[in-house]
């Protein structure tokens, strides 16, 4: 597969490069998936196909932020921020894993699928949560053909 390195940012990969990371006011299923894309959009800045925005070292999309965020909206202890941060790394990384393995653009339909799948938007508690990332993770993990 080739990828045109002349993608501009008026393509549906440009629009990635301007969604923003997550945000107060909105719940994990749209956190979730915010996140997903930010990954995305990331990915292919370094793969040449749009501006890399984010600095190449830390905590670059915010994920221990993002935990912090859930856990604190759900009265989460310090234990389930970090339980909470596990997850949603575990995620993040699932969802780069697929990018730049495969770069064939349907990541982000595939993480929504999985998102969309697990029971994210149903969880009323810390380790729902956790339990929705995880389905999510392995729904994504084993959305390709091994």
């Amino acid at each position: 597969m080739t990828i045109d390195p002349n993608i501009s940012s008026a393509s549906a990969i440009g629009a990635l490069g301007q969604t923003g990371g997550p945000s107060a006011g909105v719940g994990p299923v749209d956190q979730v998936r915010a996140l997903a894309s930010q990954i995305v959009g990331q990915i292919a800045g370094n793969f040449g196909l749009l501006p890399i925005s984010a600095p190449g070292q830390g905590d670059v999309y915010g994920l221990r932020a993002l935990a912090d965020q859930i856990s604190a909206s759900f009265g989460g202890s310090a234990a389930d921020a970090g339980a909470l941060t596990r997850a949603v790394e575990d995620f993040a990384s699932a969802v780069a894993t697929d990018m730049a393995a495969y770069a064939d653009g349907r990541t982000l339909d595939l993480a929504d699928s999985a998102i969309g799948a697990s029971t994210l938007g149903s969880a009323s508690d810390i380790a729902g949560i956790i339990d929705g990332l995880d389905q999510a993770r392995v729904a994504l993990e084993g959305a390709r053909p091994a």
